[in-house]
């Protein structure tokens, strides 16, 4: 944001444009049949989800709330299970 003089807020709307393509992409891979496992593709879509969940409302990596760190705790004991 700093290096290409961007707004603060044109910056934040580049970002979920960027994450709901990914998304989109995403969703259309697991729907083909691709030689990956069922919990290969879980565990991928919830690494896709900490910069969501960090970033949706705001700066969730400098500004931590307890639904922050909810989500984080969730996302990581998925990871395992």
């Amino acid at each position: 944001m700093h290096e290409s003089g961007a707004y603060e807020e044109e910056a934040h709307e580049h970002i979920r444009k960027l994450i709901d393509s990914t998304w989109k992409k995403i969703n259309e891979d697991q729907m083909a049949k691709l030689p990956f496992s069922g919990k290969f593709i879980e565990i991928t879509k919830n690494i896709v989800r900490v910069p969501l969940l960090m970033y949706q409302n705001g700066d969730g990596h400098g500004i931590e709330n307890e639904e922050t760190k909810e989500c984080y705790h969730y996302l990581s004991t998925q990871f395992f299970c």
